[in-house]
């Protein structure tokens, strides 16, 4: 009996080990990695919207006033503009914001604001959020805002009045 010739390997107890050890690994990894990728596009479209802030800043500086309320134009999240593009900023698509939302929330949107007659430095946003990237103009050329949302258009990510 003590001639009997052991076989070299792991027993069944020592596999379902390994697999439980690597299923929990698993579980703890998996997440993170989605969580990180949902981050790095908020991150990317927070970048988008400091560079349109640059690029309407460059407008202003150069022709003196912001674009006015007829210089941008929306359509399906792509802002078309003779004046702002390609000089100043080369796109204003869909496909420059990141951010995994419905069709029709990708890409930019544009508010024209009034300003209050009685008191032109009264500047108020509404809380209008049709995109993940917004552009709040004001129509006489006198301010401009970016502000770039998360995915549920419920929290502000950037702004640049901050």
């Amino acid at each position: 009996m003590d001639n009997i010739k052991r076989e070299n390997g792991f027993t069944l107890i020592e596999v379902l080990a390994v697999i439980i050890i690597i299923g929990v690994l698993g579980a703890i990894v998996i997440p993170k990695l989605g969580s990180s990728t949902a981050n790095a596009r908020r991150k990317a479209d927070v970048a988008t919207a400091h560079e349109v802030k640059a690029a309407l800043d460059r407008f202003q500086l150069e022709t003196g006033m912001y674009p006015k309320d007829d210089d941008l134009t929306v359509t399906e999240g792509t802002v078309t503009s003779s004046k702002l593009i390609p000089k100043y900023i080369s796109t204003l698509d869909k496909s420059t914001t990141q951010q995994i939302v419905p069709e029709e929330n990708k890409g930019f949107g544009v508010v024209k604001i009034k300003a209050d007659a009685t008191d032109p430095t009264d500047i108020v946003i509404p809380d209008t959020k049709t995109n993940t990237i917004m552009i709040y103009l004001f129509g006489d050329g006198f301010a401009a805002e970016v502000r770039a949302y998360d995915e549920s258009l419920d929290n502000v990510l950037w702004t640049s009045a901050n």
